[in-house]
């Protein structure tokens, strides 16, 4: 993984979101880049930022043929809403094991569902085409 692509991505993401923007990372199945905010970072053993990682691929494929069940496309990403942050996963088209972590604070200063929108096209659009 580059991780001065994650931190091209990050930039970017920051601009728009600012302080409620928790972490990006890119993984796949053997590697990830990651840039954290610093109170985020201190929260999580390397051990847990794995389990975490893992379980993002495990339910991306487990969703696999969720647009055929659904008829309403290919599923390109999913958004888990937890008390304090909400947390997008967006699968790489070529790759079911591969794709983008966001993590972005609920209930922040200035983040609303609108950006957590705004990531999955940023995604779809800028970083897709590059892959």
């Amino acid at each position: 993984m580059d991780h001065d692509f994650v931190d091209v991505v990050w930039d970017h993401l920051h601009e728009r979101i600012g302080e409620d923007l928790r972490s990006v990372v890119q993984y796949d199945a053997g590697s990830s880049a990651v840039t954290f905010r610093p109170d985020v970072r201190e929260q999580y053993e390397q051990d847990e930022r794995q389990q975490i990682l893992d379980d993002a691929i495990v339910q991306q494929l487990s969703f696999s043929d969720q647009g055929s069940v659904f008829k309403t496309g290919d599923l390109k990403s999913f958004v888990r809403v937890f008390e304090d942050a909400w947390v997008l996963t967006w699968r790489e088209p070529s790759n079911v094991k591969a794709g983008f972590l966001i993590s972005i604070e609920r209930d922040g200063e200035t983040a609303t569902m609108e950006d957590v929108e705004y990531c999955i096209q940023y995604l779809d659009e800028e970083i897709e085409p590059q892959l």
